[in-house]
Formats: structure tokens, C-alpha cells, sequence
């Protein structure tokens, strides 16, 4: 082995080790200060559950707070998943965050319409048990998120951990579908960005919720459109794998193509680390 390959190995970083989350949330964003019916939740889960996962009514009820105002809330189980808490908040997002987020969304980069204002937001929570698969947590999770939306006065979603807030409209078209591949689309926020010598890139922003580095992949600007969906197959991919790639592994759409990974700060945030994949 040459002294060049000797220090290359040394000097390379290796994937992160990343804990895996037990809880999810998000907040669905609402027109007017509603909770749904835990009945009516429960008959639009089976639909966007697609036989994969069972919703159960734990409690549906009102507490007092210390101002007397009253305070909604629905506990749930979503069966060999966890338990689901839904608490309803009659004040927008603060300090605009929500609307913040909305550009980063997958929806807004061919979407006319806008994330609409919202005056009330429902806080959703998921813990996920042990058992339960990274992923598996997950799309459940995107099941409760769209049956919330959908019987209620909504106008979107911002979820915080996927680092994008979507439009009612967007997320619902996605979830509505029965493969799992489009909702790395709800999953993730992605960023763009120029990159010298007429290059671009794309930046994911929620693979932290499986557990797994985000991916920053760099290719020719004038074929953004077949890589825009590439980004999604590569997240899937190794979702799928259940654990990050090691670094100097390569991967290919074809035996021809062997494109080495490596890991690198993101260019969003140095303290993190992220997968980085050049084409």
C-alpha cells in the first residue's frame, strides 16, 4: 500500500454512530382550535395505514388548567408500535417557525400554493416501543400524522425533525400512496445549492429520525431532475439496509457505475456529519 492510500485511510471520517429515536412528534396545523374525534382518526388511519398497523382509542377527554381554560388531549396506540399523545394548542407555531420551514419542503419546489397561516396547532408525539424497527415507528407515524389531517380544519404540517413543514394538500397526496419510498419525501427536508464548476447538490435533513446520517449528493446541475429522484432511491436504500454505509464503499445505479461515499460536515451545519456522494 502506497504512503498516499496509508494516509488517505487514516485521515478519512467514518459514518456517525447515531441513536436511533424513540419518540416522534410533529404539529399539525390548523385553521380554526379543533381536536378531532378519536372515531373519526381511527377510520381514516386504515386507510393511509394500508393494512400495515392498527390504531386503538386509549382515552378521549378534557382537563382544567390552573386559568380555567380547557385544555383537549387523545391518547392512542398504534398496535406493536407505541403509544400516541395528541394535545391541542389554540396559539400558532411561535416566532414563525413553521412558515419557516415551509421552502425546504419537497411540495414547495413545484407547488404554487403556499403553507397557509394558521391560528391553532395540534402537538402529535409517538413513542415508539423497543421493538419496534426504525422504520416501521416512522410509517406509522405518517399514518397518524395524514388521518389527523384530513379530518381536520388543517392547512399543513411542520415537522421539525424532517426539517421541513409541508402543505395539507402535499402531505396527504404522499401518504395516500401505498409504497413507502414517496414519504422520504414527508421524512425529509432537503435544501439546494449551487456547487462550483456548474454543479449543485441536494441536502436531506431527516434521516436523523431513523437513526442514519443525512445524505449531501453533488452532481452536474443540468441533470438535477434525474438526480432529484436519486436522492430519495439512495435514502431508501439505505433505510432499507438499516445501518449507514461505511466509508470508501461504493455504490452504483449499474455494475459500470462504482461511485465511492465518504463522510464529511455538512455544509448546513458542521457540527453534523453526513454521507457524501458525487456523481
Amino acid at each position: 500500500m502506497s504512503i498516499f492510500k496509508k494516509l488517505l485511510g487514516r485521515n478519512r471520517t467514518e459514518a456517525p454512530r447515531l441513536d436511533k429515536p424513540k419518540t416522534h412528534f410533529a404539529f399539525v396545523l390548523l385553521e380554526g382550535a379543533a381536536l378531532p374525534s378519536a372515531d373519526r382518526v381511527l377510520e381514516s388511519f386504515q386507510n393511509f395505514s394500508h393494512g400495515r398497523h392498527s390504531l386503538i382509542i386509549n382515552s378521549d377527554g378534557s382537563v382544567q388548567s390552573d386559568e380555567g381554560e380547557e385544555s383537549r388531549f387523545l391518547s392512542l396506540m398504534i398496535d406493536k408500535v407505541g403509544a400516541a399523545f395528541l394535545a391541542l394548542m389554540p396559539v400558532p407555531v411561535p416566532n414563525g417557525e413553521a412558515e419557516a420551514y415551509a421552502p425546504l419542503s419537497v411540495g414547495s419546489f413545484s407547488e404554487k400554493s403556499e403553507l397557509k397561516s394558521h391560528a391553532a396547532h395540534i402537538l402529535v408525539s409517538l413513542m415508539v416501543s423497543e421493538e419496534t424497527a426504525p422504520l416501521d415507528g416512522l410509517t406509522a407515524f405518517t399514518s397518524l400524522l395524514a388521518s389527523i389531517l384530513e379530518v381536520t380544519d388543517s392547512v399543513g404540517v411542520y415537522w421539525g425533525n424532517a426539517g421541513a413543514a409541508h402543505t395539507r394538500k402535499f402531505f396527504l397526496s404522499i401518504a395516500s400512496e401505498a409504497d413507502i419510498i414517496p414519504r422520504f419525501m414527508l421524512w425529509n427536508g432537503v435544501s439546494r445549492s449551487a456547487e462550483r464548476g456548474k454543479r449543485m447538490s441536494l441536502l436531506s435533513h431527516g434521516m436523523g429520525q431513523l437513526g442514519l446520517p443525512d445524505l449531501y449528493l453533488v452532481f452536474d446541475a443540468k441533470e438535477a431532475g434525474a438526480h432529484f429522484f436519486r436522492l430519495f432511491d439512495l435514502l431508501a436504500y439505505v433505510a432499507n439496509r438499516g445501518e449507514a454505509i461505511p466509508a470508501g464503499d461504493t455504490i452504483g445505479a449499474s455494475e459500470d457505475e462504482r461511485v465511492a461515499v465518504e463522510y464529511v460536515p455538512s455544509p448546513a451545519d458542521s457540527s453534523r456529519i453526513v454521507w457524501k456522494v458525487s456523481l
